[in-house]
This record gives structure tokens, C-alpha cells and sequence, in this order.
């Protein structure tokens, strides 16, 4: 929520680059910069409704609800305490969006990047016992950890233009993280690498994976 008192611009760029919406950027660049906009011609809103419903509209209800039902403090999550519940509604939801596409047929590479934030949620919420992580900086360094695994060892593209675009967006966020004075800049790096690694290790080990057994 933006404070009277806070930066209104970091803020916006808080709200605008929310983990909870992740999920959908990635589906919208998978549309615009591979060739999934020919596989899957004219089922582009199959794959934005399942993810939008439980990638991000549970997730953040969840937390809405809690806040009204008094059991967290803030809808910023900014207390370590307060990270539970959410974090464990939003595992649930995100493993069933992976089953929902795994039930759809779809490659395992796309399902390996579901996972991955199944795993970031858990190392995320183990680390978060001791240290607040960034969240908001753990969900950009997934997208971008997709997209350059999905483009190298997936697609065989490179869009380069994107990828300064993503790293600049992700250099603002990081900067709006720490003007509001949610993370210190050891919290923000952390997490952004934390993002970045495990979602490019899980497609390239899956990819690996496959040719290994497949060759």
C-alpha cells in the first residue's frame, strides 16, 4: 500500500513489480519472444486465467484476509512472523498450477519453472526464520533466471534488448526496496540471486536431464 509518507515512485514500482505478478510477466514474455505464440495460437487467455487465478489473485487474497482476520500486521509483510501463512497459501496455490499444467500435458521445462517457486518458497521461508529475505527482489531474479535459461537452453534465442530491460527494471526495484526501508542492500542482492539461481538451475537441470536420458 502506498503511505503519504513514503516515496510515491518506489512505491509504484514496488506495487508494479510485486512478486505475486512474476508468474504473469513471464507467461506474456514466453508469448511475445518465443515461438509458444504459434504452439499454442488462440490459447493464450488458457494460460493466463489458470496462472492469474492461482499465481496471484489467491496469494494476494490471502493476504487480505489474514490482514482482516488479525493475522499479520501489514499487507507489506514487513515483519519476519508475518511471512508464514502467506507464503505457505501461496505454496499450495502454486502447486496446484503446477499439477493443473502437468494434468494439461505440458513440457517439463514449463513445469520446472512452476517448481521453482515451490523451492524458492521453502528456502525463502526457512532462510526467513533467521533473516528477512527480499521477496520482491527473490521474485524478479526468478523472471529473469527464467527467461535466460528458457532463451539459452530451451529455445536457442537471444534477446538481448530484453535482458537489459529485465536487469534495469531489476535495479530500480532493488533501489525502491531500499528507499522504503524495507531491506537492507545485503538482503536485496541476496535475494535477488537467490531468485535468479534457483529458477535458472531447476529448467537447465530438467533440460539436462531429459537429453541425458533421451540421446
Amino acid at each position: 500500500m502506498i503511505k503519504p509518507n513514503e516515496p510515491v515512485l518506489a512505491n509504484i514500482v514496488s506495487i508494479v513489480l510485486h512478486p505475486l505478478f512474476m508468474a504473469l510477466y513471464g507467461i506474456c514474455l514466453l508469448f511475445v519472444y518465443t515461438d509458444f505464440q504459434f504452439i499454442f495460437a488462440g490459447q493464450y487467455l488458457t494460460f493466463i486465467i489458470p496462472v492469474f487465478f492461482m499465481g496471484c489473485f489467491i496469494p494476494a487474497s490471502s493476504i487480505y484476509f489474514l490482514k482482516r482476520g488479525g493475522f499479520i500486521r501489514d499487507y507489506d509483510l514487513k515483519e519476519k512472523s508475518d511471512r508464514f501463512l502467506p507464503y505457505l497459501i501461496t505454496f499450495i496455490s502454486y502447486a496446484m498450477l503446477g499439477f493443473f499444467f502437468y494434468k494439461a500435458g505440458m513440457y517439463m521445462w514449463f513445469l520446472s519453472l512452476l517448481a521453482a517457486p515451490l523451492l524458492l518458497l521453502i528456502i525463502g521461508g526457512i532462510i526467513n526464520i533467521w533473516w528477512k529475505m527480499s521477496a520482491h527482489m527473490m521474485g524478479i531474479g526468478s523472471l529473469i533466471g527464467g527467461i535466460l535459461t528458457v532463451c539459452y537452453n530451451v529455445k536457442g534465442i537471444n534477446p538481448f534488448v530484453l535482458f537489459i530491460i529485465l536487469f534495469i527494471l531489476a535495479g530500480c526495484l532493488g533501489v525502491a526496496r531500499l528507499m522504503l526501508k524495507r531491506h537492507t542492500p545485503a538482503q536485496v542482492y541476496a535475494g535477488f540471486l537467490l531468485g535468479l539461481v534457483v529458477t535458472y538451475g531447476c529448467v537447465w537441470l530438467v533440460v539436462n536431464l531429459i537429453y541425458f536420458f533421451l540421446r
